[in-house]
């Protein structure tokens, strides 16, 4: 057996000698995949981006379960296993490595055997993993575990998790910090991502553990280190989140502006910004409103290169002649896009299963009402399916929709919803009186920003 590992890892060891020839010194990581009923195919090695994983290196796994890397390590730090169960949170297996380090592992379906010739400073890892894998669950998509489970038990896992953090007294201070500061960004960012996942049972607004209190302060990031970490970025955007979902008494968006001023460290601000606006799904309107107050702080050439193409691809249709459609309304009578010429235009796709669609409705009709007799006119356009014909009439009927009510040929396949990439609804545009694209994924009717650009453009 020994001798067939020694011949796996030689192997992979030469497919990587062209991209570390420069690099002297290396660790190695031996395993065997020890899961009945389960073939893994590949092995993928992580190691940290900017508070991300990032794919190091891969391995095919043979026939009985092994596999192994020879990998070099230009600087010590954090490395993850993958063996299909990394995103799912169903095990983590976070490594330290180090040049020279030698280390045997046997993967079982919940917790892995750690062993080798140097295994350095994994054994307090392994640990500090384990603390990790009790809070996974609470924050696992489809586990359906509710507040119900997690309240009792967050108090004994926090406590658990400290008197740990305690225990971390090496003789590498520099590996101190850093597994501190992993168990706690572990501990928190699980405990936020839990408000994140459907539930079927939900506590009242008010009622949230205590400890989350005990993290909220004025400054909160102030440490670049969470760099090294995979979930650094994910714990500041989970803490955004549910402190924005979780103040005063309604859900807003997040105020990028606002958020920054609790992160006090450059980098980690310039990381999460190009994190948070690629994420954002902003309109052109609100981009530009908020780029000015965080642009300054996106200074790496990273976020620089981000902004360029993120801006190209904002902007990318504006100016651009609006699709020509000819659609028919609840008279079968044929309406054309055309016909708006010398009006402002501002289409809503929506259909009569979609919730959203119809949440924004009151919006609709008010903001209808409010213009009426101004340039511009309002076109609700169903992508309902044509079989749904009469119930998209009846729909119009009963809920007395005014503006211009129209309905698309092919539903999804239409030629409207491909020409705009619509694959999600409800989804806005606008255009202007030449019938040119102002916005194709335009404001919300229950945004109040709209009527604000409205104004604008009918002054103008």
């Amino acid at each position: 057996m020994k001798k067939h590992i020694f011949y796996f890892i030689l192997t992979v060891f030469t497919a990587q000698m062209s991209f570390a020839t420069s690099i002297s010194e290396y660790a190695v990581i031996k395993g065997t995949i020890s899961i009945p009923d389960f073939i893994a195919k590949e092995v993928t090695l992580y190691n940290v981006e900017e508070g991300k994983p990032a794919v190091a290196a891969t391995a095919k796994v043979n026939s009985l379960g092994e596999f192994g890397f020879m990998t070099p390590v230009s600087a010590a730090g954090f490395y993850y296993v993958d063996y299909g169960q990394f995103k799912s949170r169903n095990q983590l297996i976070r490594l330290y490595l180090e040049p020279k380090l030698d280390i045997n592992l046997v993967i079982n379906k919940e917790n892995y055997v750690l062993s080798g010739k140097n295994v350095g400073q994994n054994v307090l890892v392994q640990k500090a993993n384990d603390i990790y894998n009790e809070f996974a669950p609470f924050a696992r998509l489809g586990g359906n575990v509710t507040y119900v489970d997690f309240y009792p038990w967050i108090d004994k896992g926090v406590a658990k998790a400290n008197e740990f953090s305690k225990s971390i007294k090496t003789k590498d201070a520099a590996f101190d910090k850093l597994l501190k500061l992993a168990v706690a960004t572990d501990v928190e960012e699980l405990t936020y991502t839990f408000f994140r996942m459907p539930r079927t049972a939900f506590p009242d607004k008010d009622d949230r553990p205590a400890v989350i209190k005990t993290w909220q302060t004025d400054k909160k990031f102030t440490d670049p280190d969470l760099l090294k970490l995979q979930n650094g970025v994910s714990l500041m955007s989970n803490y955004f989140f549910y402190v924005t979902m979780n103040s005063g008494d309604a859900p807003k968006r997040l105020d990028l502006a606002e958020a920054i001023t609790h992160i006090t460290d450059p980098a980690l601000k310039d990381v999460y910004l190009r994190d948070a606006v690629a994420g954002s799904r902003m309109k052109i309107e609100e981009y530009e409103k908020v780029a000015p107050s965080i642009k300054p702080y996106m200074i790496s050439d990273a976020s620089k290169t981000f902004l360029v193409e993120y801006e190209k691809v904002l902007h990318k249709n504006v100016g651009q002649k609006g699709l020509e459609f000819t659609y028919n309304d609840i008279n079968d009578k044929p309406v054309s896009f055309s016909d708006f010429k010398g009006k402002f235009v501002y289409i809503d796709l929506w259909a009569t299963w979609c919730g959203p669609c119809k949440a924004e409705i009151p919006h609709m009709k008010k903001i209808e009402e409010d213009y009426h007799g101004k340039n511009i006119v309002f076109v609700s356009l169903s992508l309902d399916k044509p079989k749904d014909a009469q119930k998209w009439k009846d729909f119009v009927t009963k809920e007395q929709l005014k503006g211009i009510q129209l309905m698309a040929d092919k539903d999804f396949s239409s030629a409207v919803a491909k020409n705009y990439d619509v694959n999600a609804i409800p989804r806005f545009l606008l255009f202007d009186t030449k019938g040119n694209i102002i916005n194709a994924d335009a404001l919300r009717p229950s945004n109040p920003e709209l009527r604000a650009q409205l104004d604008k453009l009918l002054k103008g």
